[in-house]
């Protein structure tokens, strides 16, 4: 359809509108590929001021995990294949570059783990989260993930040789020389590499601290628990990175590891009756325990703000300081 003249006219601020609507979108969609710049504030206090904003992050990177498909004494899941995809979409809009792993044997999954430590971990300001979803077992006091071929803890020999201990993963994330590493493990075991974290402690600002080298971890349960495979943990965790959640206590519309885990088991433990309390907390190395992981939510709309009222001009201000006026002269400057 051909536009007149006055259309075109009307039609135009629509159109700019739009095209600088999609420009933005673009912009914003390639600065969160890029990473994640920050505001630090000068102390831990809440109302401490801004102290610089940084670039914490040069690039986001995830290694998204789900296990259905398991055999030789262990059942068969249902939900954590489809939750995989809804986390992986959910990282995507985030800026994070996924790689998105099912159904893993024995080998397949110690190969991913150490393939993506040491591959995308090469960069010291990236950031990298892991996901896993499947089950995990404690075995003498060790957490193990279990892949799909795994044999039951029944077959001790052969259930060692195939499983993957806590201790190993921990070995495989000092591969990586980014600087924060995240892990959620959506299954249940012992948490034998990391101190847990009391849910009752305040997550701080973002400061100085929290760009200092880390490894997170989150479990969705404890060691002897069942984990529920609905999908609620995964939904949680979801909603909270989106920001229909209200995990951000502090309102600085940054979602960190440690606030969501916070978040995580305060929900999961009211959901659940406690029947479900998952764990978190930092490796226990004290090369990797200081800094905090960081997700930035979506922000919220600036506040809008009154127009200001418009101010006649000058001849209008001129005319209505002498209309009154009984002398000619007055006029005569007004029509000169």
């Amino acid at each position: 359809m051909k536009l007149g003249p006055l259309s075109y006219r009307a039609a135009m601020p629509k159109l700019f509108i739009f095209a600088l609507i999609a420009i933005c979108t673009v912009a914003n969609a390639q600065a969160d590929s890029r990473g994640l710049t920050v505001q630090l504030k000068a102390s831990e206090a809440r109302d401490a001021t801004v102290l610089e904003e940084v670039e914490l992050y040069s690039k986001s990177y995830a290694l998204v995990i789900g296990n259905d498909s398991y055999g030789a004494g262990w059942a068969r899941l249902a939900q954590a294949r489809n939750d995989a995809h809804k986390v992986a979409n959910a990282l995507r809009a985030r800026g994070f570059e996924v790689t998105l792993k099912l159904d893993l044997t024995s080998r397949e999954m110690e190969q991913s783990f150490k393939d993506f430590f040491l591959d995308k971990g090469e960069d010291p300001d990236a950031r990298l989260f892991i996901w896993y979803a499947g089950h995990g077992h404690t075995e003498d006091g060790e957490g193990y993930l279990v892949p799909v071929d795994g044999a039951a803890p029944q077959n001790r020999r052969k259930f060692l040789t195939t499983a993957l201990s806590m201790r190993d993963f921990g070995k495989f994330v000092r591969y990586a020389e980014s600087k924060h590493v995240f892990t959620i493990f959506d299954s249940c075991f012992a948490g034998t590499i990391f101190n847990v974290a009391r849910s009752n402690d305040t997550p701080p600002q973002i400061t100085r601290i929290t760009a200092q080298p880390v490894r997170q971890f989150l479990t969705s349960g404890d060691a002897g628990q069942t984990v529920a495979d609905n999908g609620s943990f995964a939904d949680l965790f979801i909603e909270a990175l989106e920001g229909k959640r209200r995990a951000d206590p502090n309102a600085d519309g940054y979602l960190t590891a440690s606030e969501l885990g916070v978040f995580l088991d305060t929900k999961m433990s009211n959901l659940t009756n406690n029947r479900q309390t998952p764990r978190y907390g930092k490796l226990q190395d004290q090369k990797y325990d200081k800094g905090d992981f960081v997700f930035q939510l979506a922000t919220a709309s600036p506040t809008r703000t009154a127009q200001p009222t418009a101010q006649p001009d000058k001849e209008t201000v001129f005319w209505q300081s002498i209309r009154n006026s009984q002398n000619q002269a007055d006029f005569q400057a007004y029509l000169d």
